[in-house]
């Protein structure tokens, strides 16, 4: 079979052709705001505490529930969440779970407005109760938003870039949130019109997920896309992830231990500057950015070259050998130190691996899962990461309180060397396993080896010509 044979003959696509590549890339556009407004909602009041603090009473406690209260829950309902993605389909669970959100965002824009005259016990109440339903929403839409974009690329050889763009806005809008939260607030006066504008944004990714519903319904129709039929629920639906094998679950371990090094060390970055370097608190707060700037930045074109050269769980490594690196200096440097060096170098290069390891980590996943559980597959890997991001927030406050800073930033050199571990661990379980996490991506369909046995002319798309990778 030649090269540019297709794999599948015309009678088995009805006469229809696969989605255009532009076409593909504006489903893409339209997947990508889905998560934009719950990301922005996400953060949008962590620049507006002070005001909160004066105008409605909210304690530092209160503070700290209202993001307790969304992310308790998400160490398990991902898990659900990826189910219903399977099981009811795509577009309708992504309706669902937007449907939460707004609602939750709505609730907690309104809840604080004077117009109402509520007290400033039963504000809090109902800014917590509009938070639980937000969070309830969000990280399974999240869930959904990965598995709608593998389930458009999965063939393809773009998948870690539509992975990585995908992850670009979403922490543009969390970048938004940090940088224009307080700007919101100075310039209308009230911190409410911030939470007002997350609100919209979030009505926002409710018509993006209407968009999508639409799009994806009319393209099955004019186009060729294989995909499962959503089953009933039942025992079997929650079953399947017993079914999982060894790969999916380093990838998950993996997953947990990587962002444990990452997303706390951001939450205290701001005030580790101040406290280490003197900065004030608007240039801590503009180095602090820079993770995410820099991800976000880069997170496209470092997708693309993970789907050039595949080698998935090497570059996870490499992801790991920058960051392992940069929080060392950070925490072997400084002022009260022998040596000390700009702390912007170190940050700059924990953004570059931000960037490589998610592009490379999240698109191994259907790599080794089966596509009528991908969303399932999904789900139990961001609750993994929330569980494990839930407890490395007690453990590295717990240091910070009783040890000091630099001893929190030793636990998160700690969790790079896990990490880099595991990334050696899950290729050398990869290679006895057939190397499919280190194979390069092709444009064309790939047969499943049950099938291709019974092929001797059979040209498997990710061979290069100098080898084979053997069934």
């Amino acid at each position: 079979m030649s090269e540019k044979e297709p794999l599948i003959g015309a009678g088995a696509t009805g006469g229809k052709k696969p989605p255009s590549r532009p076409f593909k890339f504006f489903v893409l556009l339209v997947i990508s705001l889905i998560c934009f407004g719950p990301y922005f909602a996400y953060d949008s009041i962590q620049n507006v505490s002070v005001q909160m603090k004066e105008q409605i009473g909210i304690t530092d406690t209160k503070f700290g529930v209202l993001y307790a209260v969304y992310s308790f829950p998400n160490m398990i309902l991902p898990f659900f969440g990826g189910v219903a993605g399977d099981r009811l389909g795509l577009r309708a669970a992504s309706m669902l779970f937007v449907s939460f959100v707004v609602i939750g965002a709505v609730l907690v824009a309104l809840a604080p407005l004077k117009q109402f005259g509520l007290s400033d016990n039963t504000i809090f109440l109902g800014m917590a109760i509009g938070r639980t339903l937000f969070g309830a929403g969000a990280e399974s839409l999240n869930v959904t938003q990965i598995a709608m974009v593998s389930e458009w690329f999965r063939e393809g050889k773009e998948m870690a870039m539509a992975f990585a763009l995908v992850l670009s806005v979403s922490r543009l809008g969390d970048f938004l949130a940090l940088f224009l939260g307080g700007r919101i607030a100075d310039y209308f006066g009230s911190f409410q019109s911030t939470l007002i504008a997350a609100a919209g944004l979030c009505i926002l990714s409710f018509l993006c997920s209407a968009l999508y519903f639409a799009v994806d319904k009319w393209s099955e129709r004019r186009y060729y896309r294989p995909k499962p039929e959503p089953a009933p629920f039942g025992w079997e639906n929650f079953k399947c992830v017993t079914r999982f094998e060894l790969r999916f679950w380093l990838i998950s371990l993996l997953c947990m231990t990587y962002y444990a090094g990452v997303m706390p060390f951001v939450s205290m970055l701001g005030g580790w500057l101040q406290n280490k370097y003197g900065y004030d608190q608007t240039s801590a707060g503009s180095l602090s950015s820079v993770v995410t700037l820099a991800s976000m930045v880069l997170s496209p074109f470092l997708g693309k070259a993970v789907d050039v050269v595949g080698r998935r769980p090497l570059v996870v490594a490499l992801g790991s050998l920058l960051i392992l690196p940069a929080h060392l200096a950070l925490t072997i440097t400084g002022p009260s130190f022998a040596f000390t060096i700009f702390p912007l170098w170190p940050i700059v290069a924990v953004g570059l691996s931000f960037s490589l390891v998610p592009a490379s980590l999240w698109p191994c996943v259907p790599l080794v899962i089966a596509e009528e559980n991908t969303a399932t597959a999904f789900g139990v890997m961001t609750a993994i990461q929330n569980c494990g991001l839930f407890l490395v927030n007690i453990v590295v406050n717990y240091i910070r309180e009783h040890y000091g800073d630099e001893s929190a930033m030793m636990f998160f050199v700690c969790a790079d060397a896990l990490g880099l571990l595991g990334a050696l661990v899950l290729y050398v379980v990869d290679q006895r396993r057939g190397g499919t996490l280190c194979l390069i991506k092709s444009d064309e369909l790939v047969v499943p080896p049950e099938i291709t046995d019974a092929m001797p002319d059979y040209t498997n798309p990710f061979d290069d010509k100098e080898s084979k990778v053997a069934h």
